[in-house]
């Protein structure tokens, strides 16, 4: 089997890493990974120096018409400028072209459309059901002439028999479903992503609370997202949960991400504002809770990532993240704010060496990576199977 692993980088973002680390586990398959944005020594770069500057201009354009013509809330992306890319993936001639995120305008909605072979689209985030937005929480596409375009040739694309769409939660997979239940024979789910559970896990604490000179007796809390500044990370909730303990002795508050909003003067917080990739595995360990405030998302490698850590992770319900916290952590309604902060104060260090147990297990059991490459790989023979 020829598959063709295609993204817009390899190592920025959740669905950048998630791209990544199926494509580790795939075996027994002739395979590469196509990136606009490279760090992984296993991919190969799609476009030249002046290709890329390209399209980072048609990205600028981008956002000059979404910021005068279209008024949503969240992440958009048009994804409307033919690059021709389609050109460059059609010359490897491969059976299965895996899709991940290829926005930033590194490939048109016409591209998709010309691309020759079977196309499995990964559904790491809402933009394929929505005219332009990477999230909504009720289906959105609008009225305006460049929506309504988008949402035409998405329609189009769903349509195409050589098209398929893969989720790796079930709010997903139920999403695609409800939303296009015509093509629900196209859809296929392989549940979590690949968590390296070497590299994910629990580490002596107080080590490593000593060097970043975090309190060793207090339970931490951590908050962490790529950007603290995005809306829907929801670190506004984040912040109304710390308010209710600054005045505590046992709580201690982290968080980790680009932040552009003010600093807390707080005694018991500190937020870090970047971190390399491979601290970040550490800071999971000195923790003893995670907290998940998204007002919508998908499934976030960092509940995946914290569990796998030994955290209690505690989520608002948010989409894909709630049916994996719900087995194994608390989820609460986001009109029930009051009841997670008084679960927090329940936490106690004999509750967390429980907890930390049970999540590590989980984390062990559900995103093995061999057991997830089956999945995927099984997936993908279906597809090839399929009639042209």
């Amino acid at each position: 089997m020829r598959i063709l692993f295609v993204s817009f980088s390899d190592f920025r973002g959740g669905a950048a890493i998630a791209a990544s680390s199926l494509f580790k586990i795939i075996k027994g398959t002739k395979k590469k990974f196509l990136t606009a944005e490279k760090k992984k020594k296993f991919s190969f770069e799609i476009f030249n120096v002046f290709e890329f500057h390209l399209i980072t201009i048609l990205r600028i354009l981008e956002k000059i018409l979404i910021f005068f013509i279209l008024k949503k809330k969240f992440h958009q992306s048009l994804n409307i400028f033919n690059t021709k890319i389609y050109k460059k993936i059609n010359l490897y001639k491969s059976e299965i072209i895996n899709l991940h995120w290829i926005n930033r305008s590194m490939m048109s909605l016409n591209d998709i459309l010309k691309i020759k072979g079977k196309i499995l689209i990964s559904m790491h985030d809402m933009w394929f059901l929505n005219s332009t937005e990477h999230y909504s929480t009720k289906f959105s596409i609008g009225d305006d002439f460049i929506s309504q375009y988008c949402w035409k040739k998405k329609k189009k694309i769903f349509e195409q028999n050589n098209i398929f769409f893969l989720a790796h939660n079930k709010w997903m997979f139920n999403n695609l479903k409800k939303k296009f239940p015509k093509y629900k024979k196209k859809f296929f789910l392989c549940e979590y992503y690949p968590i390296d559970t070497k590299i994910f896990k629990p580490r002596n604490k107080s080590f490593l609370r000593k060097k970043y000179n975090l309190p060793l007796n207090k339970i931490i809390i951590l908050f962490s997202s790529q950007d603290n500044s995005d809306y829907r990370k929801g670190y506004f909730y984040f912040k109304k949960i710390m308010k209710s303990f600054k005045n505590s002795k046992d709580f201690y508050f982290l968080s980790v991400g680009k932040s552009n909003t003010e600093e807390l003067n707080y005694h018991n917080y500190k937020h870090i504002n970047f971190l390399p990739f491979n601290k970040i595995p550490e800071i999971y360990s000195l923790s003893d809770v995670f907290l998940c405030t998204s007002i919508v998302d998908n499934l976030p490698l960092t509940i995946l990532e914290a569990l796998s850590s030994g955290n209690i992770v505690i989520s608002l319900n948010n989409g894909g993240a709630t049916e994996v916290v719900n087995k194994i952590g608390y989820v609460y309604e986001f009109n029930e704010i009051g009841k997670l902060i008084d679960q927090v104060k329940k936490i106690n260090f004999n509750l967390i060496r429980k907890k930390s147990k049970l999540s590590r297990s989980f984390a062990l059991k559900n995103f093995n990576e061999v057991k997830i490459g089956y999945r995927y790989k099984k997936i993908l023979k279906k597809i090839q199977s399929y009639p042209n």
